[in-house]
């Protein structure tokens, strides 16, 4: 019965453990939000940067996703837009950035 219960408790542990897959709508603004965060945290302090699209291509055998952002920065007397790639992992915690 102890071994029962046991077996139970890890199947259970292990299927709450597992990443929700993200699909859509869902995962553009994770990867948004991804790449805000990445740019908050390499560009110069006072430099505000809203990332108004993505348009991502998955790459399943590499576990990744090649990423074109559409960007506006503001700083203080100059706002620009452009665009910004990188290479976002699945998992979320790693950003390269290409362009």
């Amino acid at each position: 019965m102890r071994y029962l219960f046991i077996l139970v408790f890890l199947s259970v542990l292990d299927a709450g453990c597992k990443q929700k897959i993200l699909s859509g709508k869902e995962l553009e603004n994770k990867l948004k939000e991804t790449m805000t965060d990445y740019l908050h945290k390499t560009l110069k302090p006072g430099v505000g940067v809203t990332v108004k699209d993505v348009a991502y291509y998955p790459e399943q055998k590499e576990k990744r996703y090649i990423c074109r952002f559409h960007i506006d920065m503001h700083y203080t007397g100059w706002d620009t837009t452009g665009f910004v790639q990188a290479i976002i992992s699945n998992d979320f915690k790693t950003v390269k950035r290409t362009q």
